[in-house]
């Protein structure tokens, strides 16, 4: 089992260079490009972590992907385990559903 992300848009995504700017070796988690499924026929990336890797470190490491994803990416980003979109004013929610709490 694992707990999903996805982020997606309405345009295309330029896949290398999301790569250089999230990607680091050692995460705790995989990216999974998804051409053409997100939003319209724009992209879509998930994001699938482990459920024996949902703890603090890997929030530590997620966190500043979600927002890359969401402010220089333009995606929106989603929790598939609660259905929630992150936002401002639930990511402790979205933080919790990983840590499962």
């Amino acid at each position: 089992m694992a707990f999903n992300i996805i982020a997606e848009t309405d345009k295309k995504l330029d896949f290398d260079k999301l790569h250089k700017k999230v990607y680091s070796e050692g995460f705790s988690f995989d990216f999974v490009p998804m051409p053409g499924l997100g939003l319209n026929g724009g992209d879509a990336i998930g994001i699938c972590i482990p459920l024996n890797n949902a703890n603090e470190e890997t929030w530590t490491q997620l966190k500043p992907i979600l927002k890359k994803l969401k402010f220089d990416f333009n995606c929106d980003v989603y929790d598939l385990y609660g259905g929630q979109k992150l936002g401002f004013f639930n990511i402790d929610t979205f933080k919790k559903n990983l840590l499962l709490k």
